[in-house]
């Protein structure tokens, strides 16, 4: 019996479909409350060089500026979010928090003096690291995402320069390289691993 699987493991499919939905409800259900009369909080986000601003670097990615910012990210997250979970939920967690943390890190360091919020810091991380991963790992399933992310989402290299003044190009720039830097790292610690094996 001990080697008997519980009942209560949740399979894999149903896993990833968790953990995606999870952090898009997690954001609606934010902004929600940010939308409530006398609630703002976006204040909660990252401010940079400010100490105060620092805590923002776990808050920011799950608050926006409004309904149209967050929808703006929900479907390219997902998509995205999707695909780094082809490799594991594990990985998605890992990178989702590399990105997250030393993304926002770098925006506090050297961000524009205003409030940085939103999942869009991420969402460059995830396709940063999907493409990089690609590019270092050379497996034919590492390849083949990393052309289906830049065919569906080339456009995003954009988002990186500064364009308009109220979006945050420093999130997205810091969450690209955050991912490339853990693509790299992850596709050589797969790449060694593998090696061995053989």
């Amino acid at each position: 019996m001990a080697n008997q699987k519980s009942s209560l493991s949740i399979p894999p499919l149903a896993s990833k479909r968790f953990t995606i939905i999870g952090i898009i409800l997690l954001c609606a259900l934010l902004q929600v409350i940010n939308s409530l009369p006398g609630i703002n909080l976006n204040g909660l986000g990252i401010f940079p060089r400010n100490l105060n601003g620092l805590s923002g670097i776990f808050f920011a990615p799950f608050l926006h500026g409004g309904w149209a910012h967050l929808l703006s990210n929900l479907i390219p997250f997902a998509v995205l979010g999707w695909l780094v979970c082809q490799y594991s939920v594990k990985r998605f967690w890992l990178v989702f928090i590399f990105t997250a943390i030393v993304g926002g890190l770098l925006v506090w360091l050297f961000g524009r003096s205003n409030i940085h919020v939103g999942l869009s810091g991420v969402l460059y991380g995830l396709w940063g690291f999907l493409i990089c991963y690609g590019i270092m790992h050379r497996s034919f399933k590492a390849i083949a995402i990393s052309i289906v992310v830049v065919f569906l989402y080339s456009g995003l290299i954009w988002g990186v320069l500064p364009q308009r003044p109220h979006v945050s190009f420093e999130s997205h720039f810091f969450g690209a390289i955050a991912g490339i830097i853990v693509g790299y790292l992850l596709a050589k610690k797969d790449r060694k691993n593998e090696a061995y094996k053989l």
